[in-house]
């Protein structure tokens, strides 16, 4: 969430808001991408697109990944909030999961975040005396890092 808020504060910052970007960046398609995506898979358990190409929605800046769901400009520019993300999408996950029919007590939800900090700090413990009894190890696996936030 920080991340693509981040995204979006630069994006804004950079080419205005609404965004006018670059045309040259805008129609550059990465042919990698697509081949990776066409190959035939001799393994027909396997699917066809890998995981990332699948993700890919087509959208090189955040702006256009949030177009892509169905958001206006007006709103769009509201994101650039990252606690915006947890009053916006928290709902219509509940509304998703309740037109599938899952029957959930949803009185009691908690954001894990420093917006709800005595939720947090609870998880914060408990992970931390977890951790202090070798119920939780650390292993080897990419993280994400963020050169502008370091």
């Amino acid at each position: 969430i920080k991340a693509c808020a981040d995204k979006l504060k630069r994006e804004i910052a950079e080419f205005g808001c609404p965004p006018k970007f670059p045309l040259s960046e805008l129609l550059e398609i990465p042919t990698q991408t697509q081949s990776k995506a066409d190959e035939v898979i001799k393994d027909k358990s396997k699917g066809k697109k890998s995981k990332a190409v699948a993700k890919g929605g087509g959208g090189k800046y955040q702006w256009q990944i949030m177009q892509s769901l169905g958001l206006s400009d007006e709103e769009i520019k509201k994101f650039a909030d990252e606690s915006y993300w947890l009053d916006h999408f928290p709902p219509l996950a509940v509304k998703d999961l309740r037109s599938i029919g899952l029957h959930v007590d949803w009185r009691r939800t908690f954001i894990t975040t420093d917006a709800n900090p005595f939720f947090d700090q609870f998880v914060r413990w408990q992970f931390l005396t977890l951790k202090s009894r070798n119920k939780i190890m650390y292993g080897k696996r990419y993280t994400i890092y963020s050169p502008f936030d370091q």
